[in-house]
């Protein structure tokens, strides 16, 4: 079952301020997916699989809390864009950033209104590039070029052939915003059809797929786009603003005005637990999308942690965590608040595995940056990785939601609690 990192219950413990304590505890905690998964993924947040996005509900309600009512609210690792589509139907101005140009790519599509116009384009586009694909496929046309390898070992040949037809047909469509769209519906089916188990793992698995099903996936996944963006847009404020999203660095915020920003919220990337490069690099292949900058830049990967020691891996998640905190503070408004979802991560080192506590983490980062930690609420969450469940043994693996306010000074009034 996808779910959102947040959707899992239980108790809460808070500390710091009581009333934000308090209200960082009711976003965290929110219903296990057994219980309401439909909460988890409605109109756009349930299209496109991406990894550990922040449940809408634990989304909705910081902005709720913490944003003032036409503000503006920056999340720096948008990732598919969860907080900004929170933002823009509470009626607040949406700014979102990652290095990720698949993020960025998703984001921008999740929150743009659609009208009825532009959605019979798109369907129409899907159709098209269907029909193109079983063309070529009746015909036995063959390859438009030749296949790198990781296609030609993630896909059966038949499935392999039948994307590139689909591909083709896309980029022959005459309208370059349908052909976008239409590349992110490609994205969205294409672990689904490979021999790729998931997103987050490659281990390989057989699938039986019929000749014509993905071009029939393709349609039909279309078809589901147009109806969650219209849902959505029948949900926005008739005054709500556009959503700014730019590829830019977290670090820098090169993209965001200094002093301009009433609230961020967002969830870091958790040190040592995704190589979201990895995670996303069939589909940056196949959309043709720049991710050198991404590979460079991509932060708390576990490709870059493997083999550190505990002291280590703390200083290098203190030093990137505390380079974004400086960003975040010279974009935020004086007393503003920054509220950080994170959890805690594990490395296996030479000497056996340790844990890295987010919360204690983020302190320490935050120290000189501008940003003052005011209030937590701790929830206690699983921990599926096998190779680092030892450092967990003694006390559990834990997600956060930190409230840190810039320049420290006055705690932000707590809002309505509805």
């Amino acid at each position: 079952m996808r779910r959102a990192l947040t959707h899992v219950g239980g108790e809460v413990e808070r500390g710091g301020d009581p009333d934000a304590a308090d209200l960082l505890a009711r976003a965290l905690d929110v219903a296990g997916a057994e219980e309401d998964e439909d909460a988890s993924r409605p109109h756009v947040h349930g299209f496109h699989a991406y990894p550990a996005r922040m449940h809408p509900t634990t989304a909705a309600r910081l902005v709720g809390a913490f944003a003032s009512e036409g503000g503006a609210v920056l999340d720096p690792f948008c990732g598919s864009g969860t907080v900004l589509v929170e933002a823009m139907l509470a009626g607040r101005a949406a700014h979102g950033a990652d290095l990720n140009p698949l993020a960025v790519a998703l984001a921008k599509m999740k929150t743009a209104p659609l009208d009825d116009a532009s959605a019979a384009r798109l369907v129409e586009g899907a159709r098209a590039a269907a029909a193109h694909a079983d063309a070529r496929r009746k015909s036995r046309a063959g390859a438009t070029h030749r296949f790198p390898d990781a296609d030609v070992a993630a896909f059966d040949p038949h499935v392999l052939l039948e994307l590139d037809g689909l591909r083709d047909g896309i980029a022959r469509g005459s309208d370059e915003g349908v052909a976008a769209a239409l590349g992110l519906v490609l994205s969205a089916i294409l672990v689904k059809v490979s021999r790729r188990q998931s997103d987050t793992s490659a281990h390989a698995v057989a699938r039986r797929i019929a000749a014509g099903y993905p071009a029939r996936l393709l349609v039909k996944k279309t078809q589901e786009l147009v109806d969650r963006r219209r849902a959505f847009t029948a949900l926005l404020p008739p005054s709500a603003p556009r959503a700014r999203v730019a590829i830019d660095d977290a670090t820098r915020l090169a993209t965001v005005a200094r002093g301009s920003i009433d609230a961020v919220v967002t969830s870091p990337p958790y040190a040592a637990t995704y190589d979201y490069v990895a995670h996303h690099e069939v589909r940056l292949r196949w959309l043709g999308l720049d991710a050198r900058s991404f590979e460079r830049g991509e932060l708390g990967a576990r490709r870059r942690y493997a083999g550190m020691s505990a002291r280590d891996a703390e200083d290098a998640w203190t030093r990137e965590l505390g380079a974004t905190l400086r960003a975040i503070a010279a974009v935020l408004r004086p007393r503003a608040p920054a509220i950080l979802l994170v959890a805690d991560s594990a490395v296996a080192g030479d000497r056996g595995t340790f844990a890295l506590r987010a919360d204690d983490l983020v302190a320490r980062a935050a120290e000189g940056t501008g940003l003052e930690p005011i209030a937590r609420a701790t929830q206690t969450r699983p921990h599926f990785h096998g190779p680092t469940r030892a450092a967990f043994r003694d006390r559990g693996r834990a997600e956060h939601a930190l409230l840190l306010v810039r320049d420290g000074a006055a705690r932000p009034a707590p809002r309505a609690r509805g």
